[in-house]
């Protein structure tokens, strides 16, 4: 009986060892094979002048084309014109309201200049957050042979051993999968962002709900690389610099184990605060972009005063000033001379036309019945 025993748990350390050695192989296969690339953000080569040259890499002549005066283009432009004409007939069957059919046509001119734009806009945006990446991150070559050189020594303990070969491992290979299904979706998000814009400012129920919530995810994805570039440039700092050295396996395995961990888990936060952030930021700006077009109309309508109370209190403030001064210019112009308003009535006015018609044939002595 004691022998079966022994035999069982030696073929269960035989395990333990085996998935040990599985996740570090792939810790020290993601050290190994860890370069800039992996941070890198997709940009376009071109030969002439910055964005606005034409791209010699695939696939970005083919997204240029598309992109600029291409098909992706014209059918976003085609679909905004359409989902603003549906969000007016859809108020046949009392969906909506006013207010949102009136918001749909001042907020249709952003959607159209994002669509014609985004190409220079998106290719600007991602040289700018690839560049901020280059300058933050550190030789990745030498951060490699230092965590490497941690991994080198042993632990005796199989469960401390397990746990971090298990850390470290999950890590490395959701932090390459990560990056690697970022640079994709960049490039779906650059060729498919015209559609997304023109269905969330054609303001359709649902439909533009999603559009938005699709589109309001670009930044977060874009700017993924930055607070990883921070994470490894600190490690880089500390221990390829030889700074700070730790004295004992567990800690060399601790740090070895916890750099893909920390960057994991830094590029997870980034991306989940950075969208509701940016939805608020796009809120922000077409709430901006419809004061501007508030403002424009009420001086075109009602002139600086509408256009003082629309850019103070808002469209539906400055509509309410322009009908009330509508109503005053119609019912009310006789005040402006200082004579009776048109609307009231002076038949039993004292000084009225009742008193100035009144015959010199009688005075008080009729009155008092004296004849």
């Amino acid at each position: 009986m004691v022998d079966l025993i022994d035999v069982v748990l030696e073929g269960f350390k035989d395990v333990v060892d085996w998935v040990i050695s599985l996740f570090i192989q792939g810790l020290t296969a993601g050290y190994e094979t860890l370069t800039e690339e992996m941070f890198g953000t997709p940009t376009p080569e071109t030969e002439g002048a910055f964005v606005f040259g034409a791209p010699t890499n695939a696939p970005w002549q083919a997204m240029r084309d598309a992109l600029v005066g291409g098909e992706i283009m014209l059918i976003s432009l085609l679909l905004l014109v359409m989902c603003v004409q549906g969000r007016h007939t859809i108020r046949i069957f009392n969906i909506g309201s006013a207010y949102e059919s009136r918001r749909t046509k001042k907020i249709a001119w952003v959607g159209a200049f994002l669509i014609i734009s985004w190409y220079w806009v998106s290719i600007l945006g991602l040289y700018i957050v690839d560049g901020f990446t280059i300058a933050l991150m550190p030789s990745l070559s030498s951060l490699g042979d230092a965590m490497l050189d941690f991994l080198e020594v042993s632990l005796t303990n199989p469960g401390l051993g397990l746990v971090f070969a298990l850390m470290g491992g999950l890590s490395m290979w959701a932090l390459e999968a990560l990056y690697y299904i970022r640079e994709i979706l960049l490039y779906v998000y650059v060729y498919g962002m015209p559609i997304a814009f023109a269905l969330a400012y054609g303001n359709i129920p649902v439909l533009s709900d999603i559009a938005v919530g699709f589109s309001k995810r670009f930044v977060p994805l874009a700017v993924l690389p930055l607070p990883a570039a921070v994470v490894f440039k600190g490690y880089d700092l500390l221990y390829s610099q030889n700074v700070l050295t730790p004295n004992s396996a567990f800690l060399k395995y601790l740090v070895a184990a916890s750099l893909p961990l920390i960057a994991l888990y830094i590029t997870w936060k980034t991306f989940k605060y950075a969208t509701p952030l940016t939805a608020k930021v796009v809120g922000g700006a077409t709430k901006g972009a419809a004061l501007i077009g508030g403002v424009a109309a009420g001086a075109y309508i009602g002139g600086a005063g509408v256009a003082t109370t629309a850019a103070r209190w808002g469209p539906k403030a400055a509509a309410g000033h322009a009908v009330a001064q509508k109503a005053a210019a119609r019912g009310g112009h006789g005040a402006d001379d200082g004579g009776t308003p048109s609307y009231r009535r002076t038949e039993n006015d004292p000084g009225g036309a009742t008193a100035e018609s009144e015959s010199d044939d009688y005075g008080m002595n009729f009155d008092r019945g004296i004849h």
